[in-house]
């Protein structure tokens, strides 16, 4: 009895049924590591696009606070606080510019953005080409801006105050 146990042992294995050959092995090792592959590449570009949200989402909060500040002065104030004069029909600050009002959130801005630069212009509003002195409402732009990844990004809020 242990003799037929044995012969059908050996011929099970003389039909084929052996396993996987190198060949299909190699195969199904290369088809894996081209989908491993591009799995980690989706994971890398989703990664930037996290960061990338993110520093938007700092550079909107950033140009919010500053603009809430501006928010807070009376229509007169608005401008002479820039800066302008009543004959000036637009006026814009930068925060990298020495002595401008808005000097002292570069600390902020740099701290937070690679390069970064906050900018705040104002435009008289008003029939014909109004100047600050004579308009009827002035708009109010803050843009923050900065380089990530080697690209150049910015973020640009606007209101008008009447």
């Amino acid at each position: 009895m242990s003799q037929s146990i044995a012969g059908s042992v050996g011929t099970a294995r003389g039909r084929g049924e052996s396993g996987f050959s190198l060949i299909e092995v190699v195969i199904a090792i290369g088809v894996m590591a081209g989908v491993l592959l591009s799995i980690a590449s989706m994971f890398i570009m989703g990664g930037r696009q996290v960061k990338t949200g993110k520093t938007i989402t700092e550079a909107t909060a950033l140009a919010e606070d500053l603009m809430e500040a501006f928010d807070k002065q009376s229509f007169v104030a608005l401008y002479t606080n820039l800066g302008a004069a009543t004959t000036d029909s637009t006026f814009t600050v930068l925060s990298t510019t020495t002595g401008s009002p808005i000097v002292s959130w570069q600390t902020e801005i740099g701290r937070k953005f690679a390069n970064g630069v906050g900018q705040v212009t104002i435009d008289a509003m008003g029939n014909g080409t109004p100047t600050f002195g004579a308009c009827a409402g002035i708009k109010l732009t803050v843009t923050v801006s900065w380089n990530e990844l080697g690209r150049p990004q910015s973020v640009k809020l606007s209101t008008v105050r009447f």
